[in-house]
């Protein structure tokens, strides 16, 4: 199920707006390669309060997802309850990985689990400097 999502975003990525084939010959013309990061960089630009929002966003469902399904077999396992088996614990630990905040109720147990919240937290740092600059561009004065 987790690689129909990844075919879905590869799909839509692949015949979006910016990489159909009058794209592709325009930035072929001026030097560019029509690819995702052009994608992400026109959409970054363009609108930049939305594609942030867009990324915190899936960032945050996709790693609660795969953590909630890296730290399911653990309580199976060792026939303990464990605190991320839902997918709303795995939400809460990563909102409060990615923001850095990190309360220390909610912690990993499998080793992908703690790998995970690792990357999480780069990912996060990464994240909340993208916001910070996305918010400092809508409220930047111009001539306009």
């Amino acid at each position: 199920m987790f690689f129909r999502l990844g075919f879905l975003t590869r799909t839509f990525i692949n015949y979006g707006t910016y990489t159909d084939a009058y794209s592709r010959k325009l930035c072929k013309q001026y030097g560019f390669t029509a690819g995702v990061r052009f994608t992400l960089k026109v959409h970054m630009v363009t609108d930049p309060g939305k594609s942030a929002v867009i990324i915190v966003s899936s960032s945050i469902v996709i790693l609660s997802l795969l953590l909630s399904i890296f730290e399911r077999p653990y309580s199976v396992v060792n026939g303990k309850k464990n605190v991320v088996d839902t997918f709303w614990d795995g939400f809460y630990l990563v909102v409060m990985t990615m923001s850095t905040v990190g309360y220390g109720d909610f912690t990993p147990k499998s080793t992908m689990g703690k790998f995970l919240a690792m990357i999480t937290a780069l990912w996060g740092s990464f994240l909340i400097s993208i916001l910070v600059l996305t918010t400092a561009s809508i409220f930047e004065l111009d001539d306009s």
